[in-house]
């Protein structure tokens, strides 16, 4: 049947067959080389909804919305366009100038929205773009809001130009200004041509002043010449401008230079760096320069001269900003070319540290490098001692050597760190860096590990100590997990510091850990996360802390704590903050008074609130003040007893010393000493060594005690003044009561409170108004009285006595012994008013006394209580 066909039909298939195995080869080539399209269809021509160019594992091009529509001339519109920066890693050593720009079928590309990648921390802005060729005629047009671009190209002549114009904060957003550019030249064989441009009306917009910044340069080949000029000095980042007193003339061959002519400053707070540069006229490739630095932080003069393709460096000793320093006592000879090897011995100096390079060598080839030599690292740092050291080779490609190893010493402290290089030498790189020795007393031994993974640098952060303090146990163990993300050091859900289990003396500590709860991000700009506290608690032998648990919130460089000891009813918060210039927060109590709390110590309380506030900083030591605030409280001292305590009290703390101070008076509605006393108001101010109580003011057996100040404790004797004593509450005080008693007595106590006893010296009592005694018949009197007719003459005259005059003269020493002087003059109105004048001494622990009268009422409460149920 084929024969029926004819000619001109049967070429035509053959040319179709032809155009679809070529179509499918190129198909299958692109794919080969990377190209990766989606969702193919038809729009007046073939689309692609999204395609991407992906030789490895980055995409450097990507776009969406390709529709093909003509084969000739070919026309290709596409959306968008995004370009991706990505290191390849391939060698572009070899690269060669192309003579022209390569013969292409005419097209015409477009594309709406053309995305190029960051540059030096300048984001391009969206660009458009119009591509096309005809009759080997290249034009391209580059449009942004404000800017634009035009460039053309004639294969056959070689006949370059462009041309631009634009404002300048569409791509440096804290500038303004207008840039222009324009060039032109032959581009057959060896490039040529010249490039003009211009920076009118530019400067930080944050800056009044203004310059306008002119450059020239043209190029033949490698050899090329530029001009640059500025009227006035530019400001480049507020704080430090750029002026060039003298225009640059500058001429070379490749990197090389070989003549320069000009001046050049830059001025800031630190100082003024000054370049200037001359060559002799009628010398090709010979000229000499100086750099001179000069300043409150800037110092030094470096000479340089360059002749047939070597620059040479004169020795110098340069000093810059935060103390950093470089010094070279041997003149530099660096070749200007692109492969080439100079010797660098260098000591570069950090405050008081010193680096030397020595032997130093660097050499290079394209963009490959190497340095070989040693370093060595002496100086202080942080009150150490430094001592680093090390030798081998440092590439572009990674280290090979002796493992780096440093020593540092500050008294007993004393730390070796050492980072053998066996996994540094090709990537992926990764290693594992150790420490050990002892820190601020703590044994400590430590490593962290690192390995390039796909998605950037992870690894973990071990450490081992134990505290010194700790008779056993009492073991600390760091475990972190980390990677690298954004700039940022990730730590992993999970890390974890605890402190084992520990003896102390005989108070047993529960462990203690610190857990992430979540990944925890470490920044410049803080840290942000969140971690969990808990604490076993404590044991003594006579009382216990129970667990200890909560939680922080990391936010910047603020972070915010709450904890509780559930078992008390007790909560703190706090916050911290490291924003400012010196780290300071806040913290807050709020707790319940529970028994529990004094179990196995000296003071029990019984109920009650306490609360507290205070803010804390830390400028070169910690400081903190604050008020705590007691609320109907009730304490135990034994057989003491205080109830209804109320008072607000004003903390201080500075480098270890403490101090508190009432804030307004300090009150009780009573304190029983075996004797009731009520109202009680006091001042108090104490370092927690010294307590003084001032303005002390109670009521007592129907009469009052005040006391303009009292220590505790005192070095000798302070008075206190009691008035209007109810004599019959004191004879109430022994029940039964063995005499009763009426009238009121007044007088002054000098009192000496000691660490841990009581004296009294010289105290005086006498009566206020005229007192009465009367002497029940009891049973005890009767037998006194039969037993010695002195004894019943004696009862007889005392058994009623109206008393005009008492007086009491007391001491008591440190165990607590009374000594009591006393005279009675008095009359008995039964026996025809009998003048009586009664002398007695009385001798009585006094300590014993009031605890006996403690436990008598405690007794006698307790039984009527049980008789009332």
């Amino acid at each position: 049947m084929v024969r029926f066909f004819p000619p001109v039909f049967r070429g035509l298939g053959y040319a179709l067959l032809l155009v679809l195995v070529v179509a499918l080869v190129a198909a299958g080539w692109l794919y080969s080389q990377g190209l990766r399209v989606e969702e193919p269809g038809w729009d007046n021509g073939l689309s692609l909804a999204h395609w991407r160019w992906q030789p490895d594992d980055c995409a450097p091009l990507a776009g969406d919305d390709l529709v093909l529509r003509d084969l000739f001339p070919l026309t290709v519109h596409s959306h968008t366009v995004t370009v991706t920066a990505c290191d390849s890693g391939s060698d572009d050593d070899g690269f060669v100038m192309p003579e022209s720009l390569p013969w292409t079928p005419p097209f015409a590309l477009s594309i709406d929205t053309l995305q190029l990648p960051e540059l030096g921390g300048v984001v391009p802005p969206p660009l458009q773009v119009k591509t096309r060729q005809q009759q080997q005629r290249w034009s391209l047009q580059v449009e942004s809001p404000q800017s634009d671009l035009k460039a053309e190209y004639a294969r056959d002549d070689g006949h370059w130009s462009l041309h631009g114009k634009g404002a300048l904060n569409e791509w440096l957003t804290d500038w303004q200004g207008r840039w222009q550019f324009e060039g032109e030249g032959v581009w057959q064989g060896q490039p040529a041509g010249s490039l003009g441009a211009t920076l009118q009306d530019v400067g930080l917009q944050s800056q009044p002043q203004k310059a306008e910044l002119a450059m020239k340069a043209s190029f033949t080949g490698a050899q090329w010449q530029a001009e640059m000029s500025l009227t006035e000095p530019l400001e480049l980042n507020g704080q430090w401008q750029l002026a060039i007193p003298a225009p640059l003339s500058l001429q070379g061959q490749g990197i090389a230079l070989s003549q320069a002519r000009g001046q050049l400053q830059l001025l800031g707070p630190p100082g003024q760096v000054h370049v200037s540069a001359n060559s002799d006229d009628g010398t090709i490739e010979q000229g000499a320069g100086r750099v001179t630095l000069t300043g409150p932080e800037l110092d030094g003069q470096l000479d340089f001269q360059w002749q047939d393709r070597r620059l040479t460096l004169s020795p110098a000793t340069l000093a810059f900003p935060e103390q950093l320093s470089a010094q070279w006592k041997e003149p530099l000879q660096v070749p200007m070319a692109l492969d080439g090897a100079t010797d660098l011995p260098l000591l570069v100096g950090y405050e008081d540290l010193r680096l030397e390079a020595s032997p130093s060598r660097l050499q290079w080839q394209g963009k490959h490098w190497q340095w070989q030599g040693a370093l060595a690292l002496q100086g202080r740092w942080q009150g150490f001692r430094l001592d680093g050291h090390w030798q081998g080779q440092a590439a572009s490609d990674g280290l090979q050597g002796k493992p780096i190893t440093l020593n540092a010493r500050n008294d007993d402290d004393r730390l070796a760190f050492r980072l053998p290089l066996e996994s540094l030498h090709r990537a992926p790189y990764g290693g594992k860096a150790t420490v050990n020795g002892q820190y601020a007393g703590y044994p400590l031994d430590g490593s962290v590990s690192f390995r390039q993974a796909d998605l950037g640098w992870q690894g973990t952060l071990s450490a081992t100590s134990s505290i010194p303090g700790y008779d056993r146990g009492g073991d600390v163990s760091l475990q972190v997990p980390w990677h690298l993300k954004d700039s940022a050091v990730v730590l992993a859900d999970g890390s974890r510091l605890s402190v084992s289990e520990g003896l102390v003396e005989q108070v047993l500590l529960r462990p203690l850990t610190v857990t992430a709860r979540g990944p925890v991000t470490v920044s410049s700009a803080g840290a942000h996360g969140q971690v969990q506290l808990r604490g076993g608690g404590l044991l003594a032998a006579r009382w216990r802390l129970p667990v200890v648990a909560g939680s922080a919130r990391l936010v910047g460089k603020k972070a915010t704590a709450r904890l509780t000891i559930a078992d008390w009813q007790s909560e703190l918060t706090a916050e911290a903050s490291l924003a400012g210039e010196i780290p300071r927060g806040s913290f807050q109590i709020d707790s319940r008074l529970i028994p529990a709390m004094g179990q196995g110590l000296d003071m029990t309380p019984q109920k009650g609130t306490l609360t507290g506030r205070g803010s804390w900083q830390w400028r070169d030591t910690l400081s903190a003040q604050g008020t705590i605030r007691l609320l109907d409280t009730a304490v135990d001292w034994g057989s003491v007893t205080a109830r209804g305590i109320q008072g607000t009290l004003e903390g201080y703390y500075r480098d270890g010393a403490v101090s508190l101070k009432s804030a307004g008076p300090v009150t009780a509605n009573t304190l029983d000493i075996g004797t009731p006393i009520t109202g009680l108001s006091l001042q108090m101010e104490s370092d927690l060594s010294q307590w003084q109580f001032t303005d002390i003011s109670a009521d007592l057996l129907g009469g009052s005690l005040r006391a303009p100040a009292l220590d505790w404790p005192s070095p000798r004797p302070q008075p206190v003044v009691i008035t209007r004593i109810d004599l019959e509450q004191v004879a109430a005080l022994q029940n039964p009561p063995a005499v009763f008693l009426d009238g009121r007595v007044g007088g002054y106590v000098p009192l000496q409170l000691g660490t841990d006893f009581m004296v009294v010296e010289g105290a005086r009592l006498a009566n206020e108004e005229t007192l009465s005694l009367r002497i029940p018949p009891s049973s005890s009197v009767q037998s006194m009285a039969s037993a010695n007719q002195a004894v019943k003459l004696a009862l007889e005259s005392l058994s009623v006595l109206t008393i005009p005059d008492f007086q009491a003269r007391m001491n008591m020493d440190r165990e607590g012994w009374l000594e009591a002087a006393v005279t009675i003059k008095g009359v008995n109105p039964q026996r025809n008013n009998l003048p009586v004048v009664f002398n007695y001494t009385h001798r009585e622990n006094m300590l014993v006394l009031m605890r006996s009268l403690r436990i008598g009422d405690d007794i006698t409460e307790k039984l009527r209580t049980e008789n009332a149920q």
